[in-house]
């Protein structure tokens, strides 16, 4: 069940309830298959984007909750994908078994583009797998590094806020809004995954508050320059600055 009182609740539990159901893989389930620690953040931040920039920009739109579980399957096949080991001492299938199983997950993520007609977003869906492959390469490549704040920001960009832009850029795209506010809405999903991203490296309170002022002032801009219903924004902006616990709350936007 969704933790907070999102306006597109039953929304969202209706894409997790989809989710849970596809990976009950048989004749196992998938915690058997892999140990993937999701918290609930993992849970809820992807879909919840897709389903807030919906929201705002449509009454209804049944396939959104489709582009959720989508944008959700690249999430966790990614996460599955990072568990392999190069540990010698694991034999062979034990260290490949992340692969497959995340293998698996990205199949799931193109059959859901067929199943709904959804294949045109397959193109920038393949672009941002790329971009976040490469964010997990350049991560390997400076493993015995000490990296700076500016260097590991580059690579969370690239690793998170890579998806969580393009879930609502593509969200906004099938709610038919203007290019310009796609674009708007991609740069205010960009900024809620870098700041994710960030209180998961655990960069300073100050970085992720800079980051969060960013995505209000986008949202600040959307509201001087659109007539959008922003309360789904606001609340998934709002669960996010709070889940992530840095003291900077949204002003009250369109209030």
């Amino acid at each position: 069940m969704v933790p907070v009182d999102f306006s597109f609740r039953g929304k969202l539990n209706n894409v997790q309830a989809h989710l849970r159901k596809e990976i009950n893989f048989k004749p196992a389930g998938f915690e058997e298959l892999v140990h993937l620690e999701m918290n609930e953040l993992d849970h809820t931040v992807s879909p919840a984007i897709v389903l807030a920039v919906s929201g705002s920009c449509t009454e209804d739109n049944d396939k959104s909750e489709a582009l959720a579980g989508i944008i959700q399957f690249i999430f966790m096949a990614n996460k599955v994908h990072k568990l392999m080991k190069d540990d010698e001492d694991l034999p062979e299938e034990r260290r490949q078994f992340p692969v497959l199983v995340g293998d698996l997950l990205y199949g799931k993520f193109f059959l859901e583009l067929c199943r709904e007609k959804l294949l045109l977003y397959l193109d920038p869906l393949a672009q941002v797998m790329g971009t976040m492959s490469q964010g997990g390469i350049s991560r390997w490549l400076s493993r015995d590094k000490d990296l700076s704040g500016d260097e590991l920001l580059k690579i969370i960009a690239l690793e998170s806020a890579s998806l969580t832009g393009t879930a609502a850029r593509l969200s906004a795209e099938l709610a038919g809004v203007s290019i310009p506010l796609q674009k708007k809405l991609e740069s205010f999903g960009w900024e809620l995954g870098l700041a994710w991203g960030a209180w998961k490296e655990g960069l300073a309170t100050s970085v992720i508050q800079s980051i969060l002022r960013r995505a209000n002032d986008i949202l600040e801009e959307i509201s001087a320059e659109s007539q959008l219903e922003l309360r789904p924004l606001r609340e998934v902006y709002q669960y996010i600055s709070g889940q992530l616990n840095v003291g900077y709350k949204a002003s009250e936007i369109g209030s």
